[in-house]
């Protein structure tokens, strides 16, 4: 019984050093980007918005902020034109709102400063210069959004919704009825994962040469490959913001999922409601169990994605991002769960 045990916490060690020495090998993958000179600032123009009920003039913030204010006015909360006439009159509503001053208070609260956020968009930001040196580095800034958009892309420019993301348990998504599975990545470590997504999904639109299911999946696969580019750091798990278990089911079940959507004749169709039951969030993929967790079209066009590029270890991060033909793609992968 001595011998076996110490047999069992040998191949325990063995086990240990292979998951170290795997997790080095990881690493080196990724391209050094520490001689990047680059700093990313979160402006905290929401501190600056909800301080001009006190001085209402807006002067400063126009002359600050003038391309933010005029896409935070029409796009997020819905005011219309910052220069109009009666424009102070609506913001002013907006502002004095006792719920948007509780949220302007659960913000300031749980976001005093944004130094980690900043920290790690620098750091994303720094990988998309070394892959792509000639694309700018947006302007980012946060914002109350009244719940809307969690993030809000423009030319050069990023806005963060703070309030989308105060935690998995703050009272306000119970009160507005948010579902759960929703609730659960509603939290600050989203949030600049959140930022590249948003930017990718901008950056890189969606330009296919038919609009059907698998064109779909391998797209959002795609994104999700930029995105870990960008943070090699990231888990699988975290990349589908999946949980563990989650990501362990599409693991487990990678096979039968693509035999199933074959089966159901899916794979080409482009009927709008069939493919968005595969890419869209949810508490599970309709047509599938319960256990499996929604986006699993995009789990699989990921590893379709993968397949392709470690075949074709010529082709660049910048070629797959510009490529459009999701049939050659799904062909050149030769995927097989």
């Amino acid at each position: 019984m001595q011998l076996n045990h110490y047999k069992n916490t040998s191949a325990s060690i063995l086990i240990l050093l292979l998951g170290f020495l795997f997790s080095c090998n990881s690493d080196t993958k990724s391209p050094d980007v520490s001689n990047i000179d680059l700093e990313v600032k979160i402006q905290r123009f929401e501190q600056e918005l909800f301080a001009v009920k006190q001085e209402s003039d807006l002067n400063k913030l126009r002359q600050q902020y003038p391309d933010v204010l005029q896409l935070y006015s029409n796009k997020v909360i819905g005011l219309g034109d910052s220069d109009d006439s009666d424009y102070m009159v609506y913001l002013n509503k907006f502002l004095t709102d006792s719920t948007m001053n509780q949220v302007a208070d659960s913000v300031a609260k749980k976001f005093p400063t944004l130094d980690k956020e900043e920290k790690e968009l620098t750091n994303a930001f720094k990988y998309l210069k070394y892959y792509f040196p000639e694309k700018p580095v947006p302007n980012c800034y946060s914002q109350i959004s009244g719940f809307n958009q969690s993030i809000v892309v423009a030319q050069n420019l990023i806005g963060i919704s703070l309030d989308k993301y105060l935690g998995k348990d703050c009272a306000f998504y119970s009160y507005l009825g948010t579902p759960m599975y929703a609730r659960e990545n509603m939290i600050p470590e989203r949030i600049v994962q959140d930022v590249v997504l948003a930017y990718a999904l901008t950056e890189f639109p969606f330009t296919p040469l038919k609009d059907d299911l698998i064109s779909n999946m391998i797209y959002q696969g795609k994104i999700r490959y930029f995105l870990q580019a960008m943070m090699p750091q990231k888990s699988e798990a975290d990349v589908m913001k999946y949980s563990q278990k989650e990501l362990e089911w599409c693991e487990e079940n990678d096979e039968l999922m693509w035999g199933y959507i074959i089966e159901q004749k899916h794979l080409f169709t482009s009927e709008y409601r069939t493919v968005i039951k595969y890419i869209n969030d949810g508490p599970f993929t309709p047509g599938m169990p319960q256990e499996s967790p929604s986006r699993t079209g995009i789990w699989i066009g990921w590893q379709i994605v993968k397949e392709h590029m470690a075949k074709h270890p010529e082709v660049t991060i910048n070629q797959l991002m510009t490529e459009n033909d999701y049939a050659a793609i799904l062909r050149e992968s030769a995927y097989q769960p």
